[in-house]
């Protein structure tokens, strides 16, 4: 049997028929399809803008910035970021020129604890930046409530979470602004991306200049969407529009060859979201009788958890290792990956000295949790084999001991 990985890419014969297109119409620079995928995303995600870019890092980076400016924030800007999450998350914070504070997470969703958060603000806090971690919504009403009270701002990472909900609402309509990865081992694919979301003219305006080196017009016809129609006002200043740059930009746009992929994912979202749904319920029906050795994912009934991966935690370290039973199935062709590790990083520690030990679950969760595919991808012969693999090596520890 092949290795049964952790991600997957879905390339049906839709894909192929939409980058046919693109590449038959002889235009890859963003176009019909990135503005078509923009606004489905935005649309199944309930805000009214949607700036695609060229990875869920730079979506985070551009909604900061794009806050930052709005609001005057400065260097001593504190951003509030969950203890675990891919680094991308804190980097961006620090790459927008600000400081991220971490919070310790919850030891059963693995998404920042809503309880701990009050205690980490401070009078230069600005922002709050929930992680739907693994796909799983945080509580949403908890940390609005937080940021009411405060006057605090909400950014929603969403990269890992497409389409996830919490009572009824899709992750990304909670916050001012929201970025979501778009990149190959994601739920949904362009390749590489990441989309920024938001229901705020003036922050969309922003990002979408920021995306595009700092350019003064962001209008659909300015950036060249329908180059057939010219902008009233692009020759009414002393330059050209489209070329006069007022701020410090980026070169993070993406091509009419990802838009054409991202909206055959986006038709094809219902057939990915359903198999993993439905392939996590396989594997927590297979290893319910293992609770008492490994932590299952938990989420509750209110929440629409999109799994993009499927979390497991040792529960008792002294039973086994978390580098022994990752060492098993790696070797039994299963891959795996640790949950996200993040104040133990070798740079982590440089730039923030040896904190871990202050965030306990997120150091239990270091030592202690990885995670297995449950995607789209996988065969019902693949996730009982990673059910069979994780019993036979529970039956030899059990034996041995």
């Amino acid at each position: 049997m092949n290795k049964i990985g952790v991600g997957y890419a879905l390339i049906t014969d839709l894909e192929k028929k939409y980058v046919n297109m693109a590449l038959d119409s002889g235009r890859l620079s963003p176009g019909p399809f990135v503005q078509k995928f923009e606004k489905k995303f935005a649309e199944m995600h309930k805000q009214k803008y949607g700036i695609a870019c060229n990875s869920g890092t730079s979506s985070l980076h551009v909604a900061l910035e794009a806050l930052k400016e709005k609001y005057s924030w400065d260097q001593n800007s504190e951003v509030l970021v969950p203890a675990i999450t891919f680094i991308a998350t804190s980097n961006a914070v620090m790459h927008a020129g600000m400081k991220p504070v971490f919070v310790d997470v919850d030891s059963r969703t693995y998404n920042i604890d809503t309880k701990l958060i009050e205690e980490k603000i401070t009078e230069n806090t600005v922002a709050i930046m929930p992680v739907h971690t693994f796909g799983q919504p945080c509580e949403m009403d908890s940390i609005v409530k937080i940021a009411t009270k405060y006057g605090l701002k909400i950014v929603e990472d969403c990269a890992e979470a497409h389409f996830a909900v919490y009572k009824g609402r899709p992750v990304a309509s909670f916050s001012n602004i929201a970025g979501s990865s778009t990149y190959v081992a994601h739920t949904i694919t362009t390749g590489i991306g990441g989309v920024i979301t938001t229901d705020d003219t003036n922050l969309a305006e922003i990002a979408r200049s920021l995306i595009a080196h700092g350019r003064a017009c962001t209008c659909e016809n300015c950036i060249a969407y329908n180059s057939k129609q010219v902008c009233k006002l692009r020759m009414q200043t002393e330059m050209d529009r489209r070329f006069m740059m007022i701020r410090l930009g980026y070169s993070y746009r993406i091509g009419e060859l990802e838009g054409a992929l991202g909206v055959a994912q986006l038709e094809n979202k219902d057939f990915i979201i359903n198999t993993r749904k439905a392939n996590a319920k396989i594997l927590t029906d297979g290893l319910k009788d293992v609770e008492q050795y490994l932590q299952l994912p938990y989420y509750p009934e209110y929440v629409e958890h999109s799994f993009m991966m499927y979390p497991l935690v040792i529960k008792d370290d002294k039973a086994f290792t978390r580098n022994e039973i990752v060492k098993y199935l790696e070797q039994n062709n299963i891959e795996t990956r640790p949950m996200l590790p993040l104040l133990n990083q070798p740079i982590y520690k440089e730039i923030f000295g040896d904190i871990e030990k202050d965030y306990p679950v997120a150091q239990w969760i270091n030592n202690n949790g990885f995670y297995v595919g449950c995607h789209h991808g996988l065969s019902k012969e693949e996730l009982n084999m990673i059910i069979k693999t994780i019993h036979a090596f529970l039956e030899n520890r059990i034996k041995d001991k």
